[in-house]
């Protein structure tokens, strides 16, 4: 269904989907109220808006992927690492949505470079994540709007528990 641009609505999904090194990937991406065994997009330049909402990732990874048209997650649970190291990189008026997850394990931004604007807010981050590190190479063009979060968000490593 991703392949033709229709979104995942009211899935289990068993297995896998692998979006990986797909360069560039051209179809909007919408998983809604899913539960998902593994979401890969590592390495993948996607040119439409990705949206998770209200859905629970048992694994997902992003290394070295970029938003260009932005990226939201609403809502969801992921239960483990997550990773969006060397990457982000959307673009102007098209910002990263992060709002209202639980995050049970440490998510990595190590080396990411936003271009527009990033709200991380009301979030759950039971493992910390490294979004407001010093020494982490995170590059906002538009200071990021970082509030209302639980747990440590200026963590100076980018593995803590994969």
């Amino acid at each position: 269904m991703l392949y033709k641009g229709l979104p995942l609505v009211d899935f289990f999904i068993i297995g896998k989907i692998s979006i990986e090194g797909i360069t560039p990937w051209n179809k909007e991406i919408i998983i809604q109220n899913c539960i998902v065994e593994r979401f890969e997009g590592n390495c993948t330049t996607f040119e439409k808006l990705i949206k998770f909402i209200n859905t629970h990732f048992k694994d997902c990874r992003f290394i070295f992927s970029f938003f260009l048209q932005g990226f939201t997650i609403e809502h969801c649970v992921f239960d483990k690492y997550l990773d969006f190291q060397a990457g982000g990189h959307n673009q102007i008026g098209n910002p990263i949505n992060i709002k209202n997850n639980s995050f049970l394990g440490f998510v990595n931004f190590c080396d990411c470079w936003y271009k527009s604007e990033v709200y991380i807010e009301n979030n759950n981050f039971h493992k910390g994540t490294n979004i407001q590190s010093n020494e982490q190479y995170i590059t906002f063009d538009v200071p990021p709007v970082i509030s209302g979060n639980i747990g440590q968000t200026d963590i100076e490593s980018e593995c803590l528990d994969q």
